[in-house]
């Protein structure tokens, strides 16, 4: 049923890491430990590690993200944040597959460009001394749009056993998107990251039955502007979908993500030291300690419905490809809805 079908299978690596900068108390700043280069959905796909012919393949990526981040860092002063993001963003993807086999597997490589429509950050911020009892509320707001943080994927292989295709690839983002340390919205990270993703698709050539599923490990470099260094993180992206024809098929899309190894930043040392005198003052007053100042681990997991239609016009044929993700078990990350749009098609 699928002999003649060429997907964009392409659809892993997207940079769409806006970046939360909330500049407070002296420049202390939450936002990093929210949110990485490894945006959830994009890796996910029909078809996604399917050996391609050679040749050209577009692809076109429209997101909406809106999420909430409730709880805060403790900076040397009572703070809570509740931050309102709200995310518009494209992602043009180009990829060449070639002719050329490396130890046997069909060798690509691809370039992503995401641009941002409109990313809107709210924050109501509560702060006060820690043994005073007044406080001084206050909200902010900012937007931005413009380029993101550019992924190059210089390598992907791609092997085929009968129904089964696994693929290995290399994803590196650079820093190019705006970035203003002491901005509330930022477009890109101001750090390279490398993700390295190994994939395996079963697509049942009569029956349509697809099990897809991507498994990635990604590294940070340090953030030269605040000194703050992102932990090593784990990304497991799936799909099992029932094709029926050609032209259309539906299934449920999720993904799993877990931070291995935590952030790193003077900042942290320096508000761990002053929650812990706090501490010893508030003790002898009798009062409560406040929460621990952690390493902030992030973890999430999200799951939805994809469907796609792949209509044909003269030889050619265009896949339309929806999804929704609802995400849940957050921690230390924004949680929210993802809805996604995306049209692909080979030259």
């Amino acid at each position: 049923m699928f002999d003649k079908i060429k997907f964009l299978a392409f659809s892993k690596p997207a940079a769409m890491s806006v970046v939360l900068s909330l500049a407070l108390l002296q420049g202390a700043r939450a936002g990093e430990s929210a949110s990485s280069h490894y945006f959830p959905g994009v890796y996910n796909d029909f078809f996604m590690n399917l050996q391609l012919d050679p040749g050209f393949y577009f692809r076109d990526d429209l997101t909406y993200y809106s999420a909430n981040i409730s709880n805060a860092t403790t900076l040397g002063r009572n703070i809570a944040t509740d931050v309102d993001l709200e995310l518009w963003t494209t992602t043009f993807k180009l990829a060449y597959v070639t002719d050329v086999e490396i130890f046997g597997g069909r060798y690509g490589a691809g370039l992503f460009l995401p641009v941002v429509f409109d990313a809107n950050i709210s924050a109501g911020v509560e702060s006060g001394p820690f043994l005073r009892g007044r406080t001084v509320s206050f909200e902010t707001q900012d937007n931005q749009g413009g380029m993101g943080d550019l992924v190059v994927a210089p390598l992907s292989l791609t092997w085929k056993w009968g129904d089964v295709s696994v693929n290995l690839s290399e994803a590196i983002f650079m820093p190019t998107g705006y970035y203003q340390a002491g901005d509330l919205v930022n477009l890109g990270r101001n750090y390279w990251s490398f993700d390295t993703i190994g994939g395996l698709t079963w697509l049942h050539p009569t029956r349509g039955h697809e099990i897809s599923f991507n498994v990635g490990f990604m590294s940070n470099t340090e953030n030269d502007a605040t000194q703050y260094q992102s932990g090593d993180e784990f990304h497991l992206d799936y799909t099992v979908a029932q094709h029926f024809s050609e032209a259309f098929g539906i299934g449920v899309t999720g993904y799993f993500y877990h931070q291995l190894t935590g952030d790193e930043s003077p900042l942290l040392t320096q508000a761990a030291a002053v929650r812990n005198r706090v501490n010893t003052i508030r003790t002898a007053l009798g009062r409560s300690d406040l929460p621990e100042v952690g390493d902030f681990r992030g973890e999430s997991a999200g799951v939805g419905p994809i469907v796609r239609y792949s209509p044909k016009f003269g030889d050619k044929q265009v896949h339309f490809i929806g999804k929704w993700i609802h995400e849940f078990n957050v921690e230390n990350r924004f949680k929210g809805e993802i809805g996604m749009l995306s049209v692909a098609m080979d030259f």
